[in-house]
């Protein structure tokens, strides 16, 4: 009675890694949303860069922000993969005592904004290694994605083939790619186009965009201009993030139960995604990335993996309860059961500021150099810039406040 005694009140004290983790978090996403980026971290080797890359890229320290993300960039496949032994190791020990583990789709961000720091600072010809780079990318995490689902499935989902499809079939990607990269590269070679290949491969970036972003119509306008090999002018392309993605909140149980062996400590520790509100739409923006659907098709594989992995881990530290009263009686079965509460929690970890939706429009500025945006027919934006040549504009919503970047595009 001693030692059940004990463990209840041990629960709340050694049941907290993932709680503190969380909170973390959630002080990150806040001090994001009101422009604080001084501790843009957590103390992680992987997911620090990863935060600190998009607090300095909205600082307009777009050189900085570079600088971060190919902290981790260049070892982002490495940091990505899971071991057998890896996975075992986990099962066994607190799964966020390693570094975080990159989802597919963060990689995609990395090259994201980094060209979107490239095209801030002129880097005309960065840009373009970093588009290339990002398409590589496409193909390598399709294939991953394809194997993660065939590993539960044994199906050949069939994804890797598709990435070279140019027809509906792009649609299938929508949730697991990152439409608006698809399209600002598409934007990108059709505003630097020096030849009838640049053309092309404009026209099949916002082919592919179109595909996986069917219901943002203009970018068929865009598509009209690549076959028509006629460079823009007078366009202003506008990219709206807002919101933030789901979170993930650890669901745990730890209870003493009565076993034929005597009393024994069960603890199994899962994550549940959390959707985070939106702010209200800027009116006339067209969707054209679903962030947390993109989130969750992953999410949803790793949980049937992380489920496998916490039924594993319960059964193993169950047995290591016996096995320790057996060799050290009442009170070794007491350590093994403190030990197995305190390594038993979820993975809550994640890329905190990435957007909820990423919307987007295409404005032409006939002659005028003033761009309203507004929200329920709420004034939130004066954009002014020059009346002749292309633009790139970038902004960060949080409900109350449209900031701005503008890049122009000098071809």
């Amino acid at each position: 009675m001693k030692r059940i005694l004990s463990i209840i009140l041990l629960l709340p004290l050694l049941a907290g890694c993932a709680q503190s983790v969380e909170k973390q978090l959630d002080n990150v996403r806040k001090d994001f949303s009101s422009g604080e980026f001084k501790n843009q971290k957590v103390s992680d080797r992987n997911l620090d860069p990863l935060l600190a890359g998009n607090a300095l890229f909205q600082q307009d320290k777009f050189a900085e922000s570079d600088r971060a993300f190919e902290n981790i960039n260049k070892r982002m496949a490495d940091a990505q993969r899971t071991s057998i032994a890896g996975e075992v190791g986990r099962a066994l020990t607190n799964p966020m005592s390693g570094p975080y583990r990159p989802y597919f789709m963060d990689d995609l961000f990395v090259s994201y904004y980094q060209i979107w720091s490239a095209l801030g600072e002129n880097r005309i010809a960065d840009a373009r290694v970093l588009i290339n780079q990002s398409y590589a990318k496409q193909q390598r995490l399709s294939g991953e994605y394809a194997k993660m689902i065939r590993s539960r499935e044994r199906d050949d989902s069939g994804l890797a083939a598709s990435l070279r499809a140019e027809n509906s079939e792009w649609k299938v990607f929508s949730d697991i790619m990152n439409p608006a990269l698809t399209y600002l590269a598409g934007i990108y070679f059709l505003n630097f186009a020096r030849s009838a290949s640049d053309f092309e491969t404009a026209r099949t970036y916002l082919t592919r965009a179109s595909g996986m972003a069917p219901n943002a119509g203009f970018i068929r306008d865009d598509i009209a201009l690549a076959r028509a090999r006629k460079g823009p002018e007078g366009i202003a392309w506008i990219f709206i993030e807002s919101g933030f993605a789901p979170r993930l909140t650890e669901k745990r149980i730890d209870w003493p139960v009565f076993t034929q062996n005597g009393v024994r400590v069960m603890s199994i520790a899962v994550s549940d995604a959390v959707v985070n509100p939106a702010p209200a739409r800027i009116d006339g923006a067209q969707l054209i990335a679903d962030v947390d659907a993109m989130f969750m098709t992953e999410h949803v594989e790793y949980k049937i993996n992380e489920a496998l992995r916490a039924l594993a881990s319960t059964i193993s530290k169950l047995a290591l309860q016996t096995v320790a009263e057996n060799q050290l009686g009442p009170w070794g079965s007491l350590g093994a059961a403190i030990y197995s509460i305190a390594t038993t929690a979820a993975e809550v970890r994640t890329w905190a500021t990435l957007p909820k939706r990423i919307y987007a429009m295409r404005v032409e500025k006939k002659n005028e150099g003033l761009i309203v945006l507004k929200s329920g027919g709420r004034v939130i934006s004066e954009i002014k810039i020059p009346k002749v040549g292309n633009h790139l504009i970038y902004i960060r919503y949080f409900g109350d406040k449209a900031e701005p970047k503008i890049i122009e595009l000098k071809g």
